[in-house]
């Protein structure tokens, strides 16, 4: 019995070290990214991909040579010491319209999946909010599932209680928008990268 105890002792310390050596370094790559969106955008890799398929790397300050009508997704590169460390991928290319959807990815320098975070901002228009702004918050702890926290916000930012009387009636709404995202099966680049159907990067 003793052993046991011991034994679930030692387990749960692995854990909790093991969890946070992931907190600190997706931290660390959160930084890092946050630091180039902010300070050296001309870093930034711009992807875009288009409904049969076709990826086309692109000068976001030029025009771009395709319709837009005829764009599926949009991809956003940021790399670390010529590894990829950073994606953001948005199906709201042109930033406009009443819903807005975007994904970024964590990763490592040996391309293993750290954390991710999902937006997706609707309009609502009640006395719950103006506007709703989910965050999906997840992190790759190394198990079968991604620890996942969800917040909602509303257009000034502020966290909202889904309980609270206001909301009570948008609560089923928000968690099915929040249940709609994409799932995210792959735990490293490259099965990202197979999920997105983009060979450029091998």
């Amino acid at each position: 019995m003793k052993k046991l105890i011991t034994f679930i002792l030692f387990f749960n310390y692995v854990l909790t070290f093991s969890q946070k050596n992931i907190d600190k370094e997706l931290a660390e790559v959160e930084k890092f990214a946050n630091k180039i969106i902010e300070n050296n955008p001309d870093k930034i890799l711009h992807y875009y991909k288009l409904n049969n398929g076709t990826i086309k790397k692109i000068n976001p300050d030029s025009d771009y040579e395709d319709d837009d009508s005829e764009i599926m997704m949009s991809y956003r590169i940021i790399k670390k010491n010529n590894k990829i460390i950073y994606i953001s991928k948005s199906d709201s290319f042109w930033g406009m319209g009443d819903w807005n959807s975007s994904q970024d990815f964590y990763f490592d320098e040996k391309g293993v999946l750290l954390g991710a975070v999902k937006k997706e901002d609707w309009f609502l228009d009640n006395k719950c909010a103006w506007q709703i702004r989910y965050r999906g918050i997840y992190k790759n702890y190394g198990k079968l599932k991604l620890y996942r926290v969800d917040k909602f916000y509303n257009e000034n930012d502020k966290e909202i209680d889904l309980d609270s009387p206001n909301c009570k009636k948008s609560k089923k709404e928000a968690l099915e928008n929040a249940e709609r995202t994409d799932k995210i099966t792959f735990r490293n680049l490259e099965g990202f990268m197979k999920a997105e159907k983009i060979k450029y990067y091998k």
